[in-house]
């Protein structure tokens, strides 16, 4: 008889359960009933998983931060007072400042 198949959420669990339990995968599997090359595969599933997840993270980050790096200061000159941001800021915060200077 065939067990019912477990979650990626439910594999994620065990693995964490395995490692956290400082016991080797095959004593681990051994003793919580699990087939060992089952457990191999599913571990590598979800490693590679995470590894490409954040292969794609650090692409977007990295275009994101030339994207900033590019950006030339931001410079506004209001009744005498001048006000440089070499950083991009949130539309809100400028538009307070942008009144706290007028009054």
């Amino acid at each position: 008889m065939r067990r019912e198949r477990r979650t990626t959420e439910e594999w994620k669990a065990i693995i964490v359960d395995q490692q956290s339990s400082g016991v080797s995968a095959r004593e681990y599997c051994a003793k919580h009933n699990i087939h060992l090359q089952t457990f191999y595969a599913r571990r590598s599933e979800i490693n590679k998983k995470a590894v490409q997840t954040t292969s794609k993270l650090v692409k977007v980050l990295k275009s994101k931060l030339q994207l900033v790096s590019t950006m030339p200061p931001l410079t506004i000159i209001h009744n005498g007072v001048t006000l440089s941001l070499a950083q991009p800021v949130e539309a809100i915060w400028l538009a307070d400042v942008m009144k706290a200077l007028t009054l």
